[in-house]
C-alpha cells in the first residue's frame, strides 16, 4: 500500500502531463495572438496614415489634375501597403498552423513513449 505522499506525488504529476498539451497550445495561442494585434495595429496605422494624407491633398494642391493624379498615386500605394499587410497576415496563420501541429506532434508522441514505459 501506497502512502498519502506517494499518492499526491502520482496525482501531481498525472495532472502535469494532463495541462502539459494546454501549456504548450496556450503558449502558441499567446504568441499568435501578440502577432496578430500588432499586425491589427500596423494596418489600422495605415489607415490613418492614408486618411490623413487624403485629406491634406486639397488643401496642398490647387490644380485639379495634379490632386486627382495625387490622390490615384496615394491610393494605389495604400494599396499595395495593404496587400503587403494581408500577406503578412497568411504568414502569421501558417506560420501558428505550423506550430499547432508541431505541438500536437510532440504532445502525441510523448503520449505514446509514456503509455509504452
Amino acid at each position: 500500500m501506497t502512502d498519502i505522499n506517494e499518492q499526491f506525488a502520482k496525482f501531481t504529476a498525472f495532472q502535469a502531463d494532463a495541462i502539459a498539451p494546454f501549456t504548450t497550445f496556450g503558449g502558441v495561442a499567446a504568441e499568435t495572438f501578440e502577432k496578430l494585434a500588432r499586425q491589427n495595429y500596423a494596418v489600422i496605422g495605415d489607415y490613418v496614415e492614408f486618411a490623413v494624407n487624403q485629406a491634406k491633398l486639397p488643401a496642398d494642391i490647387k490644380d485639379v489634375n495634379d490632386l486627382v493624379g495625387r490622390q490615384i498615386e496615394s491610393t494605389r500605394d495604400f494599396s499595395e501597403k495593404l496587400t503587403a499587410r494581408f500577406q503578412e497576415y497568411a504568414a502569421i496563420a501558417r506560420t501558428a498552423q505550423n506550430e499547432a501541429q508541431d505541438a500536437t506532434a510532440k504532445t502525441t508522441k510523448k503520449a505514446a513513449a509514456k503509455k509504452a514505459a
